[in-house]
């Protein structure tokens, strides 16, 4: 599969691969009657990779991502990887940074430490833990790089969510439909656990990628050159005391009801389509402790950063009690099916693109 002609790339980013025809949303196995802890699946099979250069590498290499169905029937972008030369599937996640991945699936047991244990709480109320440890790793026939990831030994609930989809020790993205998190997101100031996986590959081929979420044909391409995104947007990232490139910050417009500023995250891999964290409850929903939602419903919004503005249209919007400093506004798979998103860390941006700038919730 290749974008030959040069024209076709000048008359609109990437038109071939949004017309390639309707993808159904797969179940990766039958789902089974649960009961408890005790409950295991297979290991998920990772699809066989069919990457390919687009117009013979000059516009970039294209990997096609896979639609899956997730928890509570959600779907979810799922990526065949090597790790330390298995294959491994992993769902794709634009809002983390860094390998995470079951440690029963690592095909070894004595690889170097790379840091000490660590959580990270999933939006979906679950919380995974485990250590950093070096694994060598490849995408898409790429020579292996050694990253830091993380091996992850504990899947649970969060104290304030003690029955949610990880209550009995596995999630979809941990367990039955994956085997972990592919983070390719900008950092996070308390997500600073693993390497970037894409910015480690070699020949810098990972330093700028671009990831068309829309389930028609999902897909992700590295190095996309300059005809592929001319029509995106670009944004400064914001760029911590140590130089590391962060999201960018932004504004959303809720309604009528408030207009809140905060770090714009897109994360693949939330359920929710936007996800408003806020360490001050407002006004008009009362509060509760972190992580609980305040106020969830659809609403009119506008989000904006730097030039760029998108609109949603009785958009399905949460409103959650962050933890001090966390602030975050997320927008996620569901609110990314109509905007592409452009890491371009060389030059510390972020670029988004829309057909359209205003988009209804279809009901």
């Amino acid at each position: 599969m290749s974008l030959s002609s040069p024209d076709a790339a000048r008359r609109h980013p990437l038109h071939r691969f949004r017309h390639l025809g309707a993808a159904a949303l797969a179940v990766t196995g039958a789902l089974v009657a649960l009961s408890g802890c005790s409950t295991t699946f297979p290991v998920p099979t990772p699809p066989a990779s069919t990457a390919a250069l687009i117009n013979n590498g000059n516009d970039g290499l294209l990997i096609p991502l896979q639609v899956e169905r997730a928890d509570q029937g959600h779907a979810r972008l799922g990526l065949p990887v090597q790790i330390d030369g298995k294959p491994v599937y992993l769902a794709l996640d634009t809002g983390t940074q860094g390998v995470r991945v079951l440690k029963s699936v690592l095909p070894g047991t004595s690889y170097p430490n790379a840091g000490p244990a660590s959580s990270l709480p999933l939006t979906n109320g679950a919380q995974i833990s485990g250590a950093a440890v070096k694994v060598p790793f490849s995408i898409a026939g790429t020579k292996p790089a050694q990253i830091d990831a993380q091996a992850v030994d504990q899947v649970k609930c969060q104290e304030n969510a003690r029955r949610c989809v990880g209550m009995d020790g596995y999630t979809a993205e941990f367990g039955w439909a994956f085997s972990g998190l592919f983070g390719v997101g900008a950092a996070q100031a308390d997500d600073n656990c693993c390497t970037q996986p894409l910015r480690a590959l070699p020949g810098n081929i990972g330093q700028r990628y671009l990831v068309h979420a829309n389930f028609t044909k999902p897909y992700l391409v590295l190095s996309p050159s300059n005809a592929l995104t001319k029509d995106y947007t670009m944004v400064p990232m914001t760029v911590s005391k140590d130089g590391t490139a962060q999201w960018p910050r932004a504004c959303v417009n809720v309604g009528d009801k408030m207009t809140f500023c905060a770090p714009l995250v897109f994360a693949t891999a939330s359920t929710q389509m936007i996800r408003v964290e806020m360490d001050k409850a407002p006004n008009w929903t009362g509060d509760d402790e972190v992580g609980k939602v305040l106020n969830q419903g659809n609403y009119n919004v506008a989000l904006g950063t730097g030039k760029w503005l998108h609109r949603y249209q009785d958009a399905q919007v949460e409103i959650v009690k962050a933890k001090p400093g966390a602030d975050r506004i997320v927008i996620g798979l569901m609110g990314m099916q109509n905007i592409d998103v452009l890491f371009d860390f060389p030059r510390g941006q972020l670029g988004l693109y829309a057909a359209s700038e205003t988009e209804t919730l279809v009901q």
